[in-house]
């Protein structure tokens, strides 16, 4: 089949090119591109290709195959292959640098992958090309959530999101999420200040009766710490679980998204809130920043199972998250 426009030697001569131009390829010793770098290469285009004309594609170019590789992106974050779709973001955006959907789509395979920081860069990207796009304000949000960052997620991530969208019930509830998390950094803060004084206030009073010292034994790190999400009263438990960070993917709350380009946005937004079905990742996977909350929580309700257990359990797994 043969599509006008570009013909299929030059649309493959401008995908190498674009994908030279952000150093997709690995540079072996003799100064050649890595051979199996440009097999994939190679594989990716045809493949691309193939799904184009399947498509329905009127005609071979940048900017249709750019979208051919942002829809297999988000299929690869369905799958949740985050690297994989990473890489094909970062494909779309070699062809077509100025799209915010593009940008947008990777900032939320970053957060999947743990890689916060290049998450919040590319949703300023985004933002910076388009600043009406409400989801890109909306994934910023989650990025610094994820980060420990509250103030930020709320003031230039899901307030800005919600001007954009007002009924988006989704941004409405991550605000809800973000400003109880900055109540609880501020509850526990108080409450370090207070144990703080009243230790040393105690070791003072021990060593001038007892002529001695004794040695302070640290926190045992978070990890150690048993976690039954069924042991909390539900709304602690869903706030508990939105520290983890590999969200249940699927959800009910969609946001479609017509670009100025008329490109669209096939997967739904990253909300904070997630459901029962998560992988926690504690110990070294998780920001040093969050494990002083989490210990705070889990010291909070320890040995409250009867009394959460009592609780309304109809509401116990929270309400699930749309993928990244």
């Amino acid at each position: 089949m043969s599509l006008p426009g570009t013909s299929k030697d030059e649309l493959c001569g401008q995908f190498f090119a674009a994908l030279e131009k952000i150093r997709y390829f690995r540079i072996m010793p003799d100064g050649s591109d890595d051979p199996a770098g440009v097999e994939k290469a190679i594989r990716l285009f045809h493949d691309a290709l193939a799904e184009m004309e399947k498509s329905g594609c009127q005609e071979y170019n940048t900017k249709n195959l750019a979208e051919i590789l942002k829809s297999k992106g988000n299929r690869a974050m369905q799958k949740k292959l985050y690297s994989d779709a990473i890489e094909l973001y970062d494909c779309a955006i070699a062809l077509c640098e100025n799209n915010a959907v593009y940008y947008c789509n990777r900032a939320a395979a970053y957060t999947q992958a743990h890689k916060y920081s290049e998450a919040v860069g590319d949703c300023l990207k985004s933002i910076e090309i388009d600043p009406s796009y409400s989801k890109a304000y909306s994934r910023l949000g989650t990025a610094y959530f994820v980060q420990g960052n509250y103030t930020d997620a709320i003031n230039k991530g899901f307030e800005k999101a919600l001007q954009l969208d007002p009924g988006n019930e989704v941004v409405k509830e991550n605000i809800r999420m973000a400003e109880q998390k900055l109540k609880e950094d501020q509850q526990r803060a108080e409450r370090d200040q207070g144990a703080s004084s009243s230790s040393q206030s105690n070791s003072d009073d021990h060593n001038q009766s007892t002529g001695g010292s004794r040695s302070q034994t640290a926190p045992p790190p978070f990890g150690s710490m048993p976690f039954n999400p069924t042991a909390l009263p539900a709304g602690f438990a869903n706030m508990f679980m939105n520290m983890a960070t590999n969200a249940h993917q699927g959800g009910q709350h969609s946001q479609s998204r017509q670009g100025h380009d008329g490109n669209t946005d096939e997967f739904d937004d990253p909300g904070v809130q997630i459901g029962g079905n998560i992988n926690l990742n504690f110990g070294e996977q998780m920001p040093e920043e969050l494990t002083g909350a989490l210990r705070s929580v889990m010291e909070m309700f320890s040995g409250a199972a009867g009394h959460a257990n009592s609780q309304d359990t109809s509401s116990g797994t929270g309400r699930s998250a749309p993928p990244s």
